[in-house]
């Protein structure tokens, strides 16, 4: 089922995030991660929109929304990936917004091909200061949005 976080979750959102990333991002340094634990901790979570999987009473993962429309983090816990967790937590941000951004390093193939594969398209590639590493900008958008901002093309 997914749902909105509550707070009783956000240790474990906490913990996922920090197992996670670093399986993630085996090209950025443990450190990096450890360092920023407390800024995702007392910044980045408590200011976002957090929806959360919770099967058989397990937390399987969660997606971070900032600002109503860019996915700030998006992670399924080890033992559950492969298993359309990650899939179903977009498709319910997805199916409540009319767009979307995120940015992911272009080392995470795995995510990038995720991405690619729920729609969303590269829009822009700059290094990532603190890291040094080059990041994708992608986006979504609705196809209800679409023909909105486009029209049909006949």
């Amino acid at each position: 089922m997914i749902k909105v976080m509550t707070p009783e979750y956000r240790d474990q959102v906490l913990a996922i995030w920090l197992a996670e990333t670093t399986k993630a991002h085996p090209f950025i340094s443990n450190g990096y991660w450890a360092k920023n634990f407390i800024k995702v901790k007392n910044q980045y979570l408590p200011a976002s929109e957090t929806v959360i999987c919770v099967e058989g009473g397990q937390l399987k993962g969660f997606l971070s929304l900032l600002d109503g429309h860019h996915i700030g983090a998006l992670f399924v816990a080890s033992e559950f990936q492969g298993q359309g967790v990650g899939t179903r937590l977009l498709e319910y941000i997805m199916d409540n917004c009319d767009e979307l951004t995120l940015k992911v390093y272009a080392e995470n193939e795995r995510a990038v091909g995720f991405y690619e594969h729920m729609g969303f398209y590269e829009e822009d590639r700059s290094l990532n200061e603190e890291t040094g590493h080059l990041e994708y900008t992608m986006s979504w958008i609705s196809g209800d949005m679409e023909e909105l901002l486009f029209g049909l093309q006949c």
